[in-house]
């Protein structure tokens, strides 16, 4: 089968490319194009601002997605639990990062690993989600990419539970979709200027428009410079970002957009393995400062570079069937050096931790692609859209790798510069190549209010770490799901789905390649949109498990241990609520409750790590009037994180209970904001795991902007 994928992809790339020309033809000549263009310009451009399944979103709540189904489905329809995050969102709560944005999505638990500058780190009903962009896989393996910035993004969107069955290598909690944006039919162009703490400055462009007078040929360009700091001290978060974008439109039938990225990151290590003494433990000297830093100046870098190119076409074969095709191209490289306390335990003197060092060089090649046709059609009272489609990925590393051991270092006064970097030998690893094509039938059936959605798949996946033996491995994924719609906007809906996820990697304490991870779910739930509202509510219960979960070694911080059955069952409430055109709220609230059934002596019958059993969730922005005088807003948030365990349910990392806020005044093409994240400037921990190292949370941060758009 995975001999014949490769030209079936090619021809369908070919035909997408090649065969809108003989659709172009018959709109009639230049005469009649020019006769008929004083009565369709109007009709365009209301097209234009309607709301796509992955287009822009004015305000909060999105109406349709694109992740949940593959096709551009409304949010009611959709049988699985799903929330976006909009860039009006992720503007108004000032989010810096991808996982800031996620702070205030139901399910879902931002920031992780606290502060950690490597990469975006959250769960999803207690499992680490799949990072995808434009529904295409972003990230294979760890600490070998580029971060996604947010203002690059459209939106956000967060598909809880398994979605194998569309996706192949989806974990069981979830995945988080981010889609970029591209270029617009109005010309518009933002310049923004930042400056916040930790000597945060930051600069960025976005520029859109029509590139000729037909509005054919479409343009955006995203750029961003930034010079910064962070909490800890030495570690800078620098970043040189291009994103160009050209689409060409000859028709209204067929769309081909290409889109380019160029990123180069120049960060370090602010996620320093911490001794549960002297965080959430007591200790003779007190707690540790949260500018600690536990490497060396000079010497420790995690500095990313990213090209990457993707192309998005779909053409319109005729009014009843689509055929789409997303690949993406991306080549990453990455230098991450690093010290850090190993074990992380305090020594004698109750000041002083044993130090490693560990050096990493990968270099990683990826393709990435997803071709399908849709297609409408009835047999009898049934309303079929069906969905037929093939993806392929591949990724290749290498990599040159070096540790040992290290200096101590005194956590209370830390004194630099007694390590000699010349010590420090770098060896090729082994390579690593991962293949995997899948190809996936989906029908989503409508009778009256019924909507059925059932889907299948069939994966194969190659694993081969060189010197070793090739891993095969193929499953068969499903989702069935049955909604009811009613006509006053209220949506229930019961879904079984599945997921398949083969693991990139090895484990470092056996030498053997990770097996796939393989979960299944139930879930019931509820949406609700009122008619003529731009509210949102949604309710969901679910019950999952999974196979083969992979959990923090206790004896490397480097390496991860798979076990054998886990289970997370809960509750999630979101709601997204227009009170007034001036009043926007957002409430959350997820209870959780997770335990290991099979696996490790130490680790059976636990509650699994960094998982809390319950978390909450207030935002509300208010637009109002001062002296007469319109355009100003205020916004307030407050976040709860329930109390998480170890892993093995020895110790417990404490709640948290956090505020935001953020001012801001808008007066014609001139907008300036003030945003502050823990606002209390609150010392907490955001996990500790049973190998003995903790996690520090972001303390207040503030950030001004000011944006002129035209």
């Amino acid at each position: 089968m995975r001999t014949h994928l490769h030209p079936l992809s090619l021809a369908i790339a070919l035909a997408s490319v090649a065969l809108p020309v003989l659709a172009v033809e018959p709109q009639g000549g230049p005469a009649a194009e020019q006769a008929e263009t004083p009565v369709e310009l109007r009709p365009q451009y209301v097209e234009a601002v309607r709301e796509e399944g992955d287009g822009p979103v004015a305000g909060y709540v999105a109406k349709r997605s694109v992740t949940a189904t593959k096709t551009d489905t409304p949010l009611l329809e959709a049988p699985q639990s799903i929330s976006v995050v909009t860039a009006d969102r992720i503007r108004d709560q000032g989010s810096l990062t991808v996982q800031d944005s996620l702070r205030y999505v139901a399910g879902v638990r931002g920031e992780t690993y606290g502060l950690d500058s490597r990469g975006d780190s959250a769960q999803i009903r207690g499992s680490s989600p799949l990072l995808m962009l434009n529904g295409l896989q972003q990230s294979f393996g760890s600490y070998n990419n580029t971060r996604v910035d947010p203002f690059t993004l459209e939106r956000i969107e967060v598909l809880r539970g398994p979605s194998s069955m569309l996706y192949g290598q989806s974990p069981v909690g979830g995945l988080v979709n981010m889609v970029s944006k591209r270029p617009r039919e109005e010309q518009s162009t933002e310049l923004q200027v930042q400056y916040g703490s930790f000597d945060r400055k930051q600069i960025a462009v976005d520029s859109t428009g029509p590139l000729n007078d037909e509005r054919s040929l479409l343009y955006r360009v995203v750029a961003i410079q930034r010079d910064s700091d962070t909490q800890v001290d030495h570690v800078k978060d620098n970043r040189l970002l291009l994103m160009p974008s050209p689409t060409w439109r000859p028709s209204e039938d067929f769309e081909w957009t290409l889109l380019a990225n160029v990123q180069k990151d120049d960060s370090g290590t602010n996620s320093s393995f911490l001794p549960h003494r002297g965080t959430v433990l007591a200790a003779p000297y007190g707690r540790y400062d949260t500018d600690l830093f536990v490497s060396e100046p000079g010497y420790d870098e995690y500095d990313s570079e990213q090209i990457a190119l993707s192309s998005l076409a779909s053409w319109r074969i005729s009014d009843d069937w689509a055929l789409r095709q997303n690949l993406r191209w991306q080549r990453s490289e990455v230098s991450y050096q690093t010290m850090y306390g190993w074990p992380p335990v305090l020594g004698p003197d109750n000041r002083t931790v044993n130090r490693v060092y560990y050096v990493s060089k990968p270099e990683v090649d990826v393709w990435v692609a997803d071709h399908h046709v849709e297609g409408r059609f009835d047999t009898g009272a049934l309303q079929h859209q069906l969905l037929i489609g093939v993806d392929y990925q591949r990724s290749d590393a290498q990599s040159r790798q070096g540790r040992g051991a290290s200096t101590p270092l005194d956590l209370y006064a830390p004194v630099y510069g007694t390590f000699d970097a010349s010590q420090v030998v770098l060896l090729d690893q082994p390579n690593q190549h991962t293949r995997q094509e899948g190809i996936y039938v989906q029908d989503q059936i409508r009778l009256n209010n019924w909507v059925a959605t059932i889907g299948l798949r069939k994966d194969w996946a190659y694993n081969k770490v060189q010197g070793k033996d090739a891993q095969k491995d193929d499953a068969v994924t499903g989702r069935y799901a049955l909604t009811y719609l009613f006509d006053n906007g209220v949506a229930p809906y019961l879904s079984y789905s599945e997921s398949f996820q083969p693991s990139i990697g090895i484990n470092q304490a056996t030498g053997q390649a990770y097996k796939p991870l393989e979960g299944e779910q139930w879930e019931l739930g509820v949406k609700y949109q009122p008619q003529g509202s731009g509210s949102l509510y949604t309710a969901a219960v679910f019950d999952l498990r999974e196979q083969n979960r992979q959990m923090p070694d206790p004896n490397n911080p480097l390496n991860t241990l798979q076990s054998g059955e886990t289970r997370a069952r809960g509750l999630e409430l979101e709601a997204l609520v227009e009170v007034d055109a001036d009043w926007d709220l957002i409430a959350t609230y997820t209870r959780l409750d997770t335990e290991v059934l099979k696996g490790a002596a130490v680790q059976e019958g636990s509650r699994l790590a960094s998982t809390p059993e319950q978390m909450a969730s207030l935002w509300s922005l208010h637009r109002f009037s001062l002296a007469g005088i319109p355009g100003f807003k205020v916004g307030a948030g407050v976040r709860y994180v329930g109390a998480s365990w170890d892993g093995i349910d020895q110790l417990k990392t404490p709640s948290t209970t956090l505020y935001d806020a953020m001012l801001g005044y808008d007066h014609d093409e001139w907008s300036v904001s003030l945003n502050a994240t823990n606002l209390a400037d609150d010392t907490y921990y955001t996990t500790c795991l049973s190998r003995g190292d903790c996690f520090t949370g972001n303390r207040r941060t503030l950030v001004g902007t000011l944006s002129y758009r035209f």
